[in-house]
This record gives structure tokens, C-alpha cells and sequence, in this order.
């Protein structure tokens, strides 16, 4: 199964997807604000609040969420979703 991770506030707009294929990226970046691309990851900054990132990653591609966690002393959530075959 595909599986893609999401990192990001609730209530910031600063969000990290990770696990994209490329042509997935490229859909999804003409329907959100893009940030800065590193080259060195496989991560995707986009300027979009968390929930709406997911909401758009379900809606186009059929992803759904199947665990939450945070991230150690931060607590900034992360999301692993998943897509059916």
C-alpha cells in the first residue's frame, strides 16, 4: 500500500508531505501554494494549513488518514495516510 506522511500545526500554514509520487506532486501543487523544494528529501512544503493539505490529498487521490502521532518535544502532529490500490 502507498502511504504518504503529512507534519504540520493545526494553526500555522506551514505543512510537510512526504511519500508523494512524482505525478501526485505535480497534481497537487497546481491546487496549493507551494514552498521552497529540497532536493535532498523526499518533502513537499506547502503554505496550506494541515487539514486542507489532507482534505485535497483524500478529494483528489483517495488517501485517508490511519494513524496520528507527535512529534517528540514540539507536539507537532503527524498524519500517515494511506491509499487503496
Amino acid at each position: 500500500m502507498p502511504y504518504v506522511v503529512v507534519r504540520g500545526n493545526l494553526g500555522m500554514a506551514n505543512t510537510k508531505v512526504y511519500g508523494l509520487s512524482l505525478h501526485e506532486a505535480e497534481q497537487i501543487t497546481a491546487r496549493l501554494r507551494p514552498g521552497p523544494k529540497n532536493d535532498n528529501k523526499d518533502e513537499l512544503t506547502y503554505y496550506n494549513s494541515a487539514i486542507y493539505v489532507m482534505n485535497q490529498l483524500e478529494y483528489f487521490f483517495g488517501y485517508r488518514v490511519i494513524t496520528c502521532a507527535s512529534q517528540g518535544d514540539s507536539g507537532q502532529p503527524i498524519w500517515t495516510l494511506t491509499r487503496p490500490y
